[in-house]
């Protein structure tokens, strides 16, 4: 069955200090990165971005849409994003605009693992998660009630659903330093970054 696949880019990068979605990496900037990778894998493409947001140039690979109600978080995007996929497709893999180094084989492994849960969520070092995850499109009823509840964590979300934990043992054969995992939160993270896709 084909997922979708749905990029949130609509937070306001408070420590990060600028937009993620426009920071240069390699030829390209985050969000172009991360909407090529995903292609190779998922369609059809969502990014949820905040009203008036500056998006790149992405080539018609990538429907874009913006939060119903700003402000609201990543659980505003989610929503968004899975009410958009077509009504064949029945699971979608999410991921935010700042993981220069996700996997395809990560992001297949992780949906594969989905099965009759409503999300398949990495957990690794005692954390979920959420962003780099499959969910099932029946948690929109789910996620609909939480957000109208006034709840805007991710978390909330995740422990209120069937799910299906991913440890690190079941990715290491594919990504055995759990990059496809790594965001970037501030220009410290950024710089790492930067140098370590030098010297790949």
């Amino acid at each position: 069955m084909q997922s979708a696949g749905i990029i949130l880019c609509g937070g306001k990068s408070k420590r990060m200090g600028c937009a993620k979605a426009l920071l240069p990496f390699g030829d390209e900037v985050l969000l172009q990165r991360i909407v090529r990778i995903l292609s190779e894998v998922v369609h059809p493409l969502i990014v949820v971005a905040s009203p008036g947001q500056n998006l790149p140039d992405l080539c018609n690979r990538a429907q874009i849409l913006y939060d119903r109600q700003p402000d609201y978080g990543p659980l505003e995007g989610l929503a968004t994003g899975l009410q958009a996929i077509p009504e064949n497709t029945t699971s979608a893999f999410v991921t935010g605009c700042d993981t220069p180094f996700i996997n395809p084989l990560f992001i297949d492994r992780i949906l594969a693992l989905l099965a009759d849960y409503q999300v398949s969520v990495p957990k690794a070092d005692g954390r979920y998660h959420p962003l780099c995850a499959a969910f099932s499109r029946n948690v929109l009823t789910n996620l609909e009630t939480i957000i109208d509840s006034g709840e805007r964590r991710m978390g909330f979300l995740i422990e209120s659903i069937r799910k299906r934990e991913v440890l690190p043992f079941e990715w290491n054969d594919i990504d055995p330093h759990s990059k496809s995992l790594c965001n970037l939160n501030t220009p410290e993270d950024y710089a790492t970054a930067l140098k370590e896709f030098d010297t790949l």
